[in-house]
């Protein structure tokens, strides 16, 4: 391939006001080299860069930019490299300069516009215009976000004599920190801390300073606690929201539907605390079942424009960690108000269905009720009598309650099946801890027919709530979900022909057609690899106004309308409702007349704190499971390989307990290429072939806790292509010593760089 021209090298180069702005923010003259990796060029990119320097040398702009002599004493320059520390309640950043030769400021609030642009992360740098608005405060705008990479990490002190290194609690992050800390600062040995790495060349790159100390890694919650702060999340309460919360109290009943009388129950976790929705059926008149599906009325409690509001919106919804819950509204609303305990009048949004006995939809309504739940179950309770083992009576509800949920949830598994959703077949894992908060192991759990009868009903009133607003022509927050990637998908093509299944990429994608591999795999060893990488290839699901259908769930109109109290764009969604309900009138409990582009901006925020939620939850069963490990270094156990990589293989083990790597040195003695396209590992010489799918034995060598990883040697298992094995005289096999495999990595490492920048050059 020839190499990229001279006009196109100027065109991938900053604009000539961005370099100089950036120039200018430097305390010493920048080489070219600094230029390129602050705005993350590539290599061939440095000529043309260079030349552009020279031009704008030669013709004065960098010398006629400099900042002038004549500069406020003590102020920082109009242009600045600033690093972003954290967020305020309306959004803001707050930052501080890179320079740490800079004068003193006591603030610098960075306004951020969705508008502009993805907003920088915590620890991330920005070159930023200032604007000196106090003697020692500073706004400023955001002229390019200049690393993407954060800048601050977590890791635990390690004490060495009267100093301290930092352990970094990130995986794959090896070197340790010098800890720099200022006077009256203190850290003991053991102690989980966030730091921020220091900026520059040599031995000062391998030093950060103190910013939080979290207290000792072996305290109760200490993992909780690192997933707080690693991921920004909120989990104090201001006292305004508090206060606002305090003073509520549940409406009256005159002007709702009275459902108390109607015996409508929660069917939830055993260990759920906020029960945010309550379900009935009964046979209908007319043939068919009536579904009531009712839902804690929370917009009835948080208006637009409160403390309340304004601090679930930039929460997003609550975050559920394996030994806590930072819910999304305080626990007087979580937990009391909205809560649809058993024997208390709640006010609820209620969907009244009607469904055929195929399961079709016929009529709806959605309304404001109070109601008054009749039980408090659980799915291991409704399980019990579903499968026969628990008579309903032991239940404590009216005879025939659950027995008519189950009829009616029969007609809606029909029209499920002819939707043809697609049909993931994958455990959820769960830490179980002690009463002491400690981990005691990690279980897999599979959907039972309980949680499948609840979540059959909750999207039954989510597609009524979106029809009901299209119907109305209100603005939506819709669940999408776009079709797959054709290139994620295509990978499937290999895997689906492998096990017998059929694939057609020429063909327009639906979830049955993904259907058709999971089938296949039912029931065969390969059956969690093939359900994991189908989950690959699908789109990530998010909240947006703009309605193109969810492809999961093979539905045209989808909105999340069931849980208010722990997802803001079902509270959003409720609004929507109340307006649609008095469509001539703004009712204060309405979305108080947001533009659609305020609605988007939301939807954009809240997608992106689901999904940091959900990484916090991995990161932190990572570590407790990566715990419960400590103590069997040197074990031999059994695993599955569900991902290989060209540095190694990652193995589940004991059935999803963990994942660990098994690195490439630790495989047998071999010369390893990494075939992309069948995810394996194959041996050149001895023919050693590992797979996905592959069982094995595998030795604990490492085991990091606060990082969540685990290190592997291969003990047996994998397989020997003989086609693909060099036959040598005498020649035995046997693993290599694993100094001996480290040095055939490293080589192999080498060689694969060279022939891939070959391939770049080609």
């Amino acid at each position: 391939m020839p190499s990229r021209d001279d006009n196109d090298g100027d065109a991938a180069l900053p604009d000539d006001d961005t370099l100089i702005d950036y120039i200018n923010s430097c305390p010493q003259p920048p080489r070219p080299r600094d230029i390129a990796r602050a705005f993350k060029l590539d290599a061939d990119l440095r000529p043309a860069l260079r030349r552009r320097l020279r031009a704008l040398a030669e013709t004065g702009k960098l010398n006629n930019n400099r900042p002038e002599s004549g500069q406020k004493t003590g102020a920082l320059p109009e242009i600045s490299v600033l690093e972003i520390l954290g967020f305020d309640d309306d959004g803001n950043g707050q930052a501080r300069p890179v320079d740490d030769n800079a004068p003193a400021v006591s603030e610098i609030c960075v306004r951020l516009s969705r508008r502009s642009g993805r907003a920088p992360a915590v620890g991330q740098q920005i070159l930023a215009r200032l604007t000196q608005i106090g003697p020692t405060q500073y706004e400023a705008a955001i002229i390019r976000v200049l690393d993407r990479q954060p800048k601050r990490l977590f890791g635990i002190a390690v004490a060495t004599g009267k100093k301290f290194l930092i352990t970094p609690a990130t995986r794959g992050k090896r070197d340790q920190l010098n800890l720099i800390m200022a006077d009256g600062e203190t850290v003991r040995d053991g102690d989980l801390v966030e730091v921020a790495v220091q900026s520059g060349r040599g031995a000062i790159s391998k030093s950060a300073r103190l910013i939080a100390n979290l207290g000792n890694r072996n305290q109760s919650g200490a993992f909780s606690a690192l997933a707080l702060a690693e991921f920004n999340i909120r989990h104090e309460f201001p006292e305004t929201a508090l206060r606002e919360a305090e003073a509520l109290k549940t409406p009256p009943v005159t002007t709702r539907r009275d459902l108390r009388d109607t015996p409508l129950v929660t069917i939830d976790g055993a260990d759920a605390r906020d029960f945010d929705d309550a379900v009935f059926a009964e046979p209908a008149d007319q043939g068919g079942w009536r579904l009531l599906i009712a839902i804690a009325d929370v917009s009835h409690y948080v208006r637009p424009q409160t403390a309340l509001d304004q601090e679930a919106r930039l929460r997003g919804n609550s975050v559920y960690l394996p030994d806590r819950v930072v819910p999304m509204l305080p626990e007087i609303i979580s937990n009391d108000l909205c809560s649809l305990r058993p024997h208390e009048d709640r006010a609820a949004m209620v969907a009244e269905i009607f469904i055929d006995k195929d399961g079709q939809r016929q009529s709806y309504h959605i309304e404001r009720a109070m109601i008054r739940s009749h039980a408090r179950l659980t799915y291991d309770q409704v399980q019990a009598v579903y499968d026969g083992t628990l008579d309903e009576a032991d239940c404590q509800v009216p005879h025939g309650t659950l027995h008519a949920l189950f009829a009616a949830w029969r007609a809606l598994t029909i029209a499920r099946k002819e939707r043809a959703p697609l049909a993931l077949n994958l455990k959820e894992r769960r830490v179980i801890m002690a009463e002491d908060n400690t981990p005691l192991r990690i279980e897999q759990r599979s959907q039972n027919e309980a949680q499948r009868l609840i979540e059959d009903f909750m999207i039954t009133a989510n597609v009524a709530a979106a029809d009901r607003l299209i119907a109305a022509k209100k603005l939506c927050v819709f669940r999408v979900h776009d079709t797959p990637d054709p290139k994620k998908a295509a990978n499937l093509a290999k895997l689906a022909e492998a096990i017998g299944a059929n694939f057609n990429m020429g063909q327009v994608l639906r979830p049955h057609h993904f259907n058709q591999i999971l089938d296949a795999a039912t029931g065969t060893a390969d059956m969690t690899t093939i359900n994991e990488a189908v989950l690959r290839s699908q789109a990530k699901a998010v909240y947006s106004i703009d309605n193109i259908g969810h492809f999961g769930l093979a539905l045209r109109n989808y909105a999340h309308f069931t849980s208010p109290i722990r997802r803001y764009s079902d509270l959003l969604v409720h609004r929507a409702l109340n307006d649609a309900a008095v469509p001539k009138q703004q009712p204060k409990d309405g979305l108080d007349g947001l533009r659609a582009d305020q609605v988007a901006e939301i939807c954009t925020h809240i997608s992106e704190t689901e999904a940091n939620a959900s990484a916090a939850e991995r990161r932190t069963i990572d570590r407790f499971a990566a715990a419960l490990f400590e103590t069997r270094l040197g074990e031999v156990v059994d695993g599955v390989i569900v991902a290989v990589t060209s540095f190694g293989a990652f193995v589940r083990l004991e059935d999803g307990a963990a994942d660990g790597l098994m690195p490439m040195h630790a495989l047998p003695d071999d010369y390893y290429d990494y075939q992309e396209a069948t995810e394996s590992l194959q041996g050149r010489h001895n023919g050693w072939l590992f797979t996905s799918g592959n069982a094995v034995k595998v030795k604990i060598t490492e085991v990091t806790a606060i990082a969540g990883g685990i290190l592997l040697d291969w003990v047996e298992g994998g397989t020997i292509n003989t086609q693909n094995r060099k036959k040598r005289s005498g020649h035995q096999q046997r693993p290599a010593s694993t100094a001996s495999r480290k040095n055939q990595a490293k080589s192999r490492t080498g060689k694969a760089k060279s022939r891939t920048g070959r391939a770049k050059r080609r």
